[in-house]
């Protein structure tokens, strides 16, 4: 699968203003028929991280994070992208994972009742093996209703 080039911008404001430019109150349809939903709460959990590995806030703005932007829209797209369920308490992701990146960008279900329309999470490069391999562990996604419990 062929990635759009890392998109280079000034600073931090500069990427929020495309991302709800391009991205927030628009509903991207996935290559399989899911809706995906972007709001603007969204970009600091997508594109910041954490400054301190005992703290969980994101408070650091992360340039490779947002220079991939462009990226998440080009995986939802791709049929070729593997597709992976995760149920936790209650919630139900979607994980897309271009594989020879590998990049993944996660989507929430609004409603365990409606799975075919979701909210952006979260997008980033897997670092790790044990992540990728962690990440595929989870079932693959079937279009069906889970009970979320």
């Amino acid at each position: 699968m062929g990635l759009p080039p890392l998109l280079n911008l000034a600073n931090e404001a500069e990427y929020r203003a495309y991302y709800e430019r391009t991205l927030v109150k628009r509903r991207i349809m996935t290559c399989d028929g899911w809706e995906i939903r972007f709001y603007p709460e969204s970009f600091n959990h997508a594109f910041f991280t954490s400054s301190s590995r005992t703290k969980p806030t994101k408070d650091v703005f992360d340039l490779s994070r947002a220079r991939r932007i462009d990226w998440i829209t080009a995986v939802l797209g791709n049929l070729s992208t593997e597709r992976y369920r995760r149920v936790m308490r209650k919630r139900i992701r979607r994980l897309f994972l271009e594989p020879s990146t590998p990049y993944v960008v996660v989507a929430e279900a609004m409603k365990p009742e409606q799975l075919k329309i979701a909210r952006f999470v979260t997008a980033y490069v897997v670092t790790s093996e044990k992540a990728l391999t962690k990440m595929r562990s989870n079932p693959g996604w079937q279009n069906e209703v889970v009970d979320p419990e």
